[in-house]
């Protein structure tokens, strides 16, 4: 489970930016049932304010589901970010998102990996995306907190490791 700190202190362990600008808020405010039934308890939603996502660490890219509305960034110790894009079901993923690093590739930390029209999607109901860290043994334990953050200046989580080594 997030821990949900009133401000992040990156004193705390491993600090991971945020891929996306925008609110940090809860996973549980998301309004998909899937998210607000807290079944990733690792996670936390964005109302995404820029439409410019970035890579949150150096690693390895890959994009899945319809559209590319899933991205997954792995760093070199096994850690996982994945970022889940909310488009409404009106939209065509197509339309709305532009892929600007293919799937298999390495990226560098802050390297743009898609663009989203936001005019069009603020448009819909929908304009959220929502990260995940994926289980980890070397995990202890995951810090948010909700504010604004800015893509790759702010930071989203915070990670305690245990005594082992990422």
């Amino acid at each position: 489970m997030i821990q949900w700190l009133p401000y992040l202190d990156a004193t705390l362990g491993l600090a991971i930016k945020s891929p996306a600008t925008g609110q940090i808020k809860p996973v549980t405010t998301h309004s998909d049932l899937l998210y607000n039934a807290n079944v990733l308890p690792q996670a936390l939603c964005i109302d995404l304010q820029h439409g410019t996502l970035v890579s949150p660490f150096s690693g390895h890219f890959t994009n899945s589901l319809h559209g590319g509305r899933r991205l997954t960034f792995k760093h070199k110790s096994g850690l996982t970010l994945q970022i889940d894009l909310m488009v409404s079901q009106n939209i065509s993923p197509s339309m709305a998102i532009k892929q600007l690093v293919g799937s298999g590739q390495a990226v560098q930390q802050g390297q743009t990996v898609l663009r989203l029209d936001l005019q069009l999607l603020q448009n819909s109901d929908e304009c959220k995306a929502v990260l995940s860290i994926l289980p980890h043994p070397a995990i202890a334990a995951v810090y948010s907190s909700e504010y604004f953050v800015e893509a790759s200046n702010d930071n989203a989580f915070v990670i305690q490791l245990k005594n082992t080594k990422i």
